[in-house]
């Protein structure tokens, strides 16, 4: 009976899998008798309904020739079964030249540019070409084009300000695992945090872009900055939106010519208590103790005084919003 009830779960999973991504699958059966699908090599399924069986077709299966993939606020899919897909990919007994796929975005929001300065391969399209599936050798499927409506405020990892996606993804220790695991072989659009070099913390995602001018006293940090044009490609986040016409990552990190932006990239835990969420402004491991670890600070010469509270730094912004509290309609007005 037992075994009867795990089988039948079994298909059942398989039958919903089946149901949700029907849509999809009969997009994908039309541009192959079109003699079109083996020449998408970017595959656009933002905020779509893509479960895990279709996911492991696209990235395994012929005649799919996918190479960067965006799966950002996927319905259906979930983050355990995405990553046995990529542990697949990526396995020692793989054959030779796989895996096709050569990029994933999967955290940062969809339809937020990851650049200010914007991918050179998106600029200045005319909305019915950037709209759409067309039927040139390495279309892209399944963009849409931004809303003319303003995007959510957000970080992006070229301005280095702020957090670019949920926490959430970045506390999970299997996803930091498998990203360092895929270095030079598949890039991400985040990745794991140096920790400022501190080896006795558990690996994270870094959700998190710091300004390249540093620490607020010491003007640097522990670790190098990144910096697009300098660092190693594995090392580097990829760029939004997805690269139009060339499906490379190296495509998916271009910026404007001439443009080499830094940044620090690190995680919400070790960043807490120690960076300023309205200016920016931060303390690194080696100038300031964290109130957690004041009493460290008495014996290595950091300064014993709370830099940042409540996300505000201390010097400024935190009196700011105390004043502005005290008006009529404020917190404590």
């Amino acid at each position: 009976m037992e075994g009867a009830f795990y089988q039948n779960r079994n298909q059942l999973t398989e039958s919903t899998d089946d149901y949700y991504a029907a849509p999809l699958r009969r997009v994908f059966y039309v541009l192959k008798k079109q003699m079109v699908l083996q020449y998408v090599t970017t595959l656009v399924l933002d905020e779509l309904t893509a479960p895990a069986a279709l996911v492991k077709e696209i990235l395994c299966d012929e005649p799919y020739n996918v190479r960067i993939l965006s799966l950002r606020g996927v319905k259906n899919l979930g983050d355990e079964k995405l990553i046995q897909i990529l542990r697949y990919l990526i396995r020692p007994s793989r054959p030779a030249d796989t895996p096709k796929l050569k990029g994933l975005y999967y955290f940062t929001p969809a339809n937020r540019p990851s650049s200010s300065l914007s991918n050179p391969g998106t600029q200045h399209l005319p909305l019915r070409q950037a709209e759409g599936v067309t039927t040139v050798a390495g279309s892209h499927l399944g963009y849409r084009a931004p809303s003319t409506r303003t995007l959510p405020i957000g970080a992006t990892w070229t301005n280095g300000e702020g957090n670019l996606f949920h926490p959430n993804h970045e506390t999970n220790e299997t996803w930091a695992q498998l990203i360092e695991a895929c270095q030079g072989i598949i890039a991400f659009d985040t990745v794991v945090c140096s920790h400022g070099l501190r080896s006795s913390l558990p690996p994270r995602l870094a959700s998190i872009a710091l300004n390249a001018n540093g620490c607020q006293k010491c003007q640097s940090a522990p670790e190098q900055a990144l910096t697009y044009g300098k660092t190693p490609r594995h090392q580097l986040p990829l760029l939004s939106p997805p690269p139009l016409f060339s499906s490379t990552v190296k495509a998916a990190q271009c910026l404007a010519p001439g443009e080499q932006p830094s940044f620090y990239a690190r995680c919400a835990q070790c960043m807490k208590d120690r960076r300023c969420e309205s200016c920016t402004v931060w303390w690194c491991e080696d100038c300031y103790a964290t109130p957690e670890k004041r009493f460290q600070a008495n014996k290595t010469g950091m300064e014993p005084e709370i830099k940042v509270h409540m996300g505000f730094c201390v010097s400024k912004c935190l009196i700011e919003e105390l004043y502005t509290g005290l008006g009529e309609g404020g917190m404590w007005g």
